[in-house]
């Protein structure tokens, strides 16, 4: 009777706030389990992806997205049994100190991918901004990828050490139970203080990035402006030579400005993504600083937000081959530009198999009367000659005396022999027995055109049947 009542009193200790913040971050996380784990395996597939510094610092970013994301699914199961909160008792804790360990050393893990987001930044701005090439970016990517997995795991093992970790109510962190002196100051310096800074250098980069791409379209449209030619001295050759070459430049230069631009679009993107995923925990964290309280809204934009990074990334990682084959097969589905992004080999095969398809799929409604796909009915062509069980209407019958009138016309055209002149050919002996053979034996057969139009052929004994 003693662990019913316990388990009763525990029952009663959940209430609607910590059940939702438990439950909040199980969809989202796996969304990011799952965009996370594609492009470790888009760029380990691919070759020559794994030799572009791009998609090798997307590979780090979401390794380490991978390891918090399963650690927001997790959530409160691996918080120590029977811990409670500012929100009531935590809903589904059947975790142990050792798991609430495990929990915040991943989770303190998570500063990686902020910082793995500067490198990112760098290598936009030194590409695009410096004009660095590839070649020239190998020399410091170490650097992209030792700063953010160094820091990472040195502030994880400390904290580890310190035992610092405990329970942050739908998760575990850097909160120790009892507390301990200035922990909130471990806090901030090294998670939030760090991802803001992240955020800061990032939104410096992108601007910078938006005003050189500003400033290269100005210079463009003003070097290359074509102007109609107005020296007379110039032969026309000459200068419609010079106008060509102009537009060519400006052509080659426009392009070279519009690649800049996706990669600075793409960039900010990123950046966007990563200020709305930690603006609510960071607001939550100056809220417990300032006033030593907790405000549920904010927390569960915080336990749903969060775990969702993982999941932007990959829509951002594909919206550049997304966008590209969109313009190309603007009639295909979303799904199957997916399934060609997955894999490119297939592409003239879906595409083919897809327009097929809806040509059957039209073909079928154009016989039934069922709606086209400019949203015009499609009327068989029974209807539209009138050709139908009660006879059609007025107009339909008399368009039926005129099909008529064309009929009789065209059977006596095609009833008609031509006559033969002297400079045909002679016909030897056998081939007239063998005509008049065939006079005897196969019945004289007529050209007629039905009521829809189509020709048939059918024999003199069946004419007159047909006639009447």
């Amino acid at each position: 009777s003693s662990s019913i009542q316990n388990t009763m009193t525990s029952t009663e200790g959940y209430t609607a706030e910590s059940i939702a913040l438990a439950v909040a971050p199980k969809v989202p996380a796996l969304l990011s389990l799952g965009g996370s784990i594609y492009i470790v395996w888009s760029v380990l597939s691919a070759r020559e992806k794994r030799g572009s510094i791009y998609h090798r610092l997307m590979l780090g970013l979401s390794v380490s997205d991978i390891l918090s994301s399963h650690i927001y699914f997790l959530g409160t199961w691996l918080i120590p049994k029977g811990s409670s909160g500012p929100f009531g008792d935590v809903y589904m804790a059947f975790g142990t100190f050792e798991t609430c360990q495990y929990s915040g050393f991943f989770n303190q893990l998570a500063i990686a991918s902020p910082l793995y987001n500067v490198s990112l930044s760098i290598y936009y701005f030194l590409h695009i901004q410096r004009s660095w090439k590839e070649n020239a970016l190998k020399k410091v990517e170490p650097a992209f990828h030792i700063i953010p997995l160094l820091f990472a795991f040195g502030t994880a093992i400390t904290a580890a050490v310190g035992e610092m970790y405990g329970n942050v109510f739908w998760t575990c962190w850097i909160n120790p139970d009892p507390p301990q002196p200035y922990f909130q100051y471990f806090q901030w310096s090294f998670l939030f203080g760090p991802v803001w800074v992240c955020i800061l250098i990032q939104l410096s980069v992108m601007v910078t990035l938006w005003w050189t791409m500003r400033k290269q379209e100005r210079l463009i449209s003003r070097k290359y402006e074509l102007k109609a030619p107005t020296t007379a001295t110039i032969p026309a050759e000459t200068n419609g030579t010079r106008v060509r070459a102009n537009r060519r430049k400006r052509q080659s230069i426009n392009d070279e400005g519009k690649y800049s631009s996706r990669i600075a679009v793409q960039g900010s993107l990123y950046v966007l993504v990563f200020c709305i995923t930690w603006f609510f925990p960071t607001v939550q964290r100056i809220s417990e600083l300032a006033n030593g309280q907790n405000y549920f809204a904010i927390q569960a934009l915080d336990t749903t937000l969060l775990p969702l990074q993982g999941f932007f990334n990959v829509l951002i990682y594909m919206r550049p081959k997304y966008t590209t084959y969109r313009r190309k097969y603007p009639d295909l589905t979303v799904g199957t530009i997916l399934k060609i992004i997955h894999d490119p080999k297939v592409e003239r095969k879906l595409v083919t198999e897809f327009r097929s398809m809806h040509t059957r799929a039209r073909d079928r409604r154009s016989t039934t009367g069922e709606f086209d796909f400019d949203g015009q009915p499609n009327i068989p062509e029974e209807m539209e000659s009138g050709n139908i069980a009660d006879g059609g209407t007025e107009s339909n019958k008399t368009n039926k005396s005129e099909e008529s009138k064309d009929i009789k016309m065209i059977e006596s055209k095609d009833t008609r022999k031509p006559t033969k002149t002297s400079n045909t050919r002679t016909e030897t002996a056998s081939d007239t027995e063998r005509d008049v053979e065939m006079e005897t034996d196969t019945p004289t057969t007529v050209r007629r055109i039905d009521m829809v139009g189509r020709i048939q052929s059918v024999s003199s004994d069946e004419e007159s049947g047909l006639d009447s």
